[in-house]
Parts: structure tokens; sequence; C-alpha cells
């Protein structure tokens, strides 16, 4: 990892360093099973933007100069005047195999640390990571976002990408923050595929998407974000944009909805066999957001988005915004808890409770990944009716520590942290979820939930 907790960092945003590659992110782009979407910032001495990709073969070291090389785009930051973004796309590549990679300016012979990535296999199981909300007000809180991803990735070292349901930073406009984030989880991001949707604290002024190299829709607006979907073996992956408003929907325009329809329509005709959904602002939560309007309200995501998951026979929805655990029974288009066959299965001491053929869509929100955390929602809106709709709709594990002494309607920060491990195979689906606890455990990981689907 850089740095350390207190340690301060001289990043490109305050102190351009001529010699120096930083921000570095490897994203889904066109065909998982052979290409890579990359970016990076540097100074404004980097006038090119190269990627060099090699076979791993073994524990031999990368020869760079016996691989690929791939040129790219150089442009000013937007809201980071004296850095350059540089983005680019290796192709052709072969599926289910893994490659070194770095990135910089081959005219400079000034290159990042070397990373790896895998491509997607064409069938087969696979695993990912998911969490959320890593958004940190100071330096500090971000190293423990980064110790988080850092985490996850050593607990679950089989995971081909993370998903990340959105609010990477507490204000994305402020590229200091994001200097924090990426900087401090630069190697763990160096060696994985990230998956990030929008979330509500970066919805401004391309603070997103000049992060991240994304096969977006033609003519889409990415000022406040992006959707894009990728597949990945049997799966499809959805990823949202719910930082757009229109008249018909809070937080969606009209285009990104009727991209959703034909988008899942195309990948279920192709043959995908599951889809999953990555959703900032999600419509099954049960904290301070579950009552918002823009999630209740007529045209609320809830009453308008949520019955769409599951006319279009979404298996699965992941979503942030909300900073507590929680997720759902299979909810069909009226928005009801349908019933639905269940099977147990204990296997080396872990039961997991599998769904069989679930009508309708399980949504799982995965807490946080930093240091934000919310009490459950205990408004009488909600009720009874509402909370049966969940498996688990537990209070915040945080509440045990007490109020933040500087905001007391939320538990202190910083104590717990969540992420979950997702095992995609031909007819199962698993997720285990696990908690950190800074003050048990050593602050290691431990399993908390685990549940399965089954489709037939």
């Amino acid at each position: 990892m850089l740095g350390g907790v207190g340690s301060t960092l001289s990043f490109a945003a305050e102190n351009p360093n001529p010699t120096t590659v930083n921000k570095v992110t490897v994203t889904f782009n066109n065909d998982a099973t052979s290409t890579k979407g990359f970016t990076w910032y540097t100074s404004p001495n980097f006038k090119n933007s190269d990627v060099q990709v090699v076979k791993k073969v073994g524990a031999k070291k990368p020869k760079f100069d016996k691989g690929l090389t791939f040129k790219g785009t150089v442009s000013t930051s937007t809201n980071s005047q004296k850095e350059y973004v540089h983005k680019a796309v290796a192709t052709g590549l072969e599926p289910d195999t893994e490659y070194y990679f770095r990135v910089g300016d081959a005219s400079l012979k000034s290159w990042s640390e070397v990373g790896s990535f895998k491509t997607a296999p064409k069938k087969g199981s696979f695993t990912f990571i998911d969490l959320a909300d890593t958004q940190a007000k100071t330096e500090e809180e971000a190293i423990l976002s980064a110790e988080t991803i850092e985490k996850a990735m050593d607990t679950i070292p089989n995971a081909d990408f993370i998903v990340h349901n959105g609010d990477l930073v507490d204000n994305g406009l402020k590229e200091e923050q994001w200097d924090w984030l990426l900087g401090h989880s630069q190697e763990s991001l160096l060696n994985t595929t990230f998956v990030p949707s929008a979330g509500n604290h970066e919805d401004e002024n391309y603070a997103f998407i000049d992060h991240f190299n994304l096969d977006v829709p033609k003519n889409s607006a990415t000022e406040t974000g992006a959707y894009y979907s990728y597949d990945y073996s049997n799966a499809h992956f959805v990823v949202l944009n719910s930082n757009e408003d229109s008249e018909r929907y809070d937080n969606f325009s009209e285009e990104q909805v009727n991209w959703l329809k034909e988008d899942v329509k195309a990948a279920k005709a192709k043959g995908a066999k599951w889809v999953i959904v990555n959703i900032h602002k999600g419509p099954y939560t049960t904290s301070n957001h579950a009552t918002d309007d823009d999630i209740m309200g007529p045209n609320g995501v809830r009453n308008q988005i949520a019955p769409l998951m599951a006319e279009l026979d979404i298996d699965f929805v992941l979503q942030g915004h909300d900073h507590i655990y929680a997720r759902t029974k299979p909810i069909n288009h009226e928005g009801k808890a349908s019933e639905a066959e269940k099977i147990t299965v204990t296997k080396k001491g872990q039961t997991t409770e599998y769904t069989v053929n679930p009508d309708g869509t399980i949504y799982l929100i995965p807490a946080t990944a930093g240091p934000k955390v919310y009490y459950k929602n205990q408004d009488p809106l909600l009720g009874n009716a509402y909370y049966n709709l969940f498996e688990v709709a537990d209070e915040n594990h945080a509440a045990i520590y007490g109020p933040d002494p500087d905001k007391n309607d939320r538990p202190v920060r910083g104590q717990i942290q969540n992420f979950v491990g997702i095992t995609v195979s031909k007819n199962k689906l698993v997720a285990v979820t696990y908690e950190i606890d800074q003050n048990k455990n050593n602050a290691k990981p431990y399993i908390i939930d685990q549940f399965g689907i089954i489709k037939n």
C-alpha cells in the first residue's frame, strides 16, 4: 500500500510530478474476452498514451518488448487542469488468459508499476467481489477504504473483478479525493478489473467518466456518470447511472430506461443465463434513503424501475447509497415477495440456503466498504409490510459502538466495513458476505451471511 495512516502524499493534483504515472484503473470495454480499457493520470509532460501488454507465463518476469503495444488518447482533466487523463484500449487478447501490463509514455521511457489482469472466459464459473460507498472525507478514511479493497482481494483471491456500487469518493469534483482513494488502492487496482457505477457523490462535471475507460452507448450523456453493460461467461452485467432525471423517472432518463430494456432483451436472446444489475440508488434498502422521494415517490425507483427489473427477469440487483447490509426475498413486478422453494446445503462447515427458481428479483445492499454508516430506518411509512420483503434487515452492526460524535443520527464512523464474494456457475449463484470490525478479530474479515440462487 502507498503511505500509511497519517502520512502525507504528494499527488499530481497538488504538485505535478513530471515522471509519475498514477490513478491507473483497468475496466471492461466492449468484449470482455478480448479487450480491456485503461485510464491513468500524469503531468502534462506525458504527451503520449501507451499500453504494453504481455501474456503471463508462470513466475517469469514480463518482457514487454515481446508483447503488444496499444496507443490511446490524452486530454486535460476536467476537474484538475494540471493533469492529463490518458485512455487506451487493448484489443485482440485471448479469452481466459492472464496478462501483465504497464501504461505510460514510451517516448519518455516512463511507465507505471507493472499490473495484471485476466480476460473473461467464454464459459465456466467465475467469482467477483461486490462493495460500495468507499467515500471518504479525509485521507485517513480513504486509507481505510483502500484497506477494505485489499482485504477483500486477499480474502477472495480467485476474484476476477471488483464491482463497485457507487460513491467512490465524497466529492467527485475534488481531485484530491480521487488521489486518496485510487492512490492508496493503486497496488490492488493494478491487479484486478474494476467495474464502477456512478454514485450521487460523483454526479457532476464528468468527475466519474474521467477516471474510467468504459464502453458507453453512443450519444449517451456522461456528465453525471455512465451506463454500460458487458458479458462475462454465462452472465450479463448491467451498470446503471442513477444520477439522471426525467419527467417520467426520478434518477433516470427515458433514454437510459429504453436502453436497459433493449440491452437485457438482446443479452437474453444471445443466451445469457444470468442477468445482474449494479445500481447506486436502489429500490429496496433499509436505511435513511429508503423513504426518500426519489426512491419511494410516484416517479421513484421503487415504483418505476423495480417492476421493470422483475419484468425483464433480472436475477440479482446490487445496490449502494444506503450504508447498511440488507437483502430481499424475490420481489415480483407487483412489489410483492414471492414464495419460493428453498434448499439448504452444508459444505466444509458452511451452510448456504438456496432459493430455487425464484419468481422475482433479489436485491442486495452490501453496506459500506468505507467509513460512513447509517442506522436502520424506523419510519412508520415503511412498516412491517415493507420489512417483510427482506430476508435480512438487521440494525446496522456498527450501532453497538454508539452515535457518531459529529452527527448523532448515525453510528460512529469507520468501525465496520463489508464486502461480498459472489460466485456464478452454470445454474448456481452463491453470495458470501464478509464483515470487518476494527475492534474484533484483528480487523480480519469474517462471514456474516451467505445465500444462493439455483436456476434449473
